[in-house]
């Protein structure tokens, strides 16, 4: 199972690294946030967000987009744990963190899971079923369930949307996927 994940993961970050040369403005990126734009309205939010690697949907832009809304981003814990931290400035807040991805600085105030509104959680692959395949840390596998309250999305590019994901018992579904066709 580990090396089916493994050759899927691999085909998958192929296609989509394909895909995000071909689109250097982010216009793919910027039709998924707007899409995604229905789940921010109304009352403040405390939004989750990650920091995109080059071939992941940009939500760095929300910000700016939809300023009502609080803005929390992961930090990697030892024992593939996650602790979302508030950002409002992601100049001033966040710093190079695990694989010279953003991550929240050591000033940022920690936000609790259960106060989370919205979560939004990165992937490399998903079924139209929500079956996500991550990056192999389990990270989001162990978090998600702490979020007793949050709407759990996904935004997805056409590209990761897979046929099968050989899952384990581990491996949580997404209940919402915002695809871009």
């Amino acid at each position: 199972m580990v090396s089916a994940k493994k050759e899927l993961r691999r085909e998958v970050l192929q296609r989509l690294k394909t895909a995000a040369a071909a689109d250097p403005a982010q216009l793919r990126s910027a039709a998924l946030r707007e899409k995604l734009a229905p789940c921010l309205q109304g009352a403040p939010l405390c939004v989750a967000i990650y920091a995109p690697l080059e071939h992941e949907v940009n939500l760095l832009p929300l910000m700016q987009e939809h300023p009502l809304h609080r803005y929390v981003f992961p930090l990697c814990l030892p024992g593939h744990r996650l602790r979302f931290h508030e950002i409002q400035c992601v100049e001033r807040d966040m710093e190079p963190g695990a694989m010279g991805i953003l991550a929240p600085a050591a000033h940022t105030p920690a936000v609790e899971p259960e106060d989370i509104d919205v979560l939004i959680v990165p992937g490399v692959a998903f079924t139209r079923q929500g079956e996500r395949l991550g990056y192999g840390g389990g990270f989001y596998d162990r978090y998600i369930p702490l979020c007793t309250r949050a709407k759990v999305l996904s935004l997805v590019f056409e590209e990761q949307i897979v046929p099968f994901i050989p899952t384990e018992e581990h491996d949580l579904r997404i209940p919402v996927l915002i695809v871009l066709p």
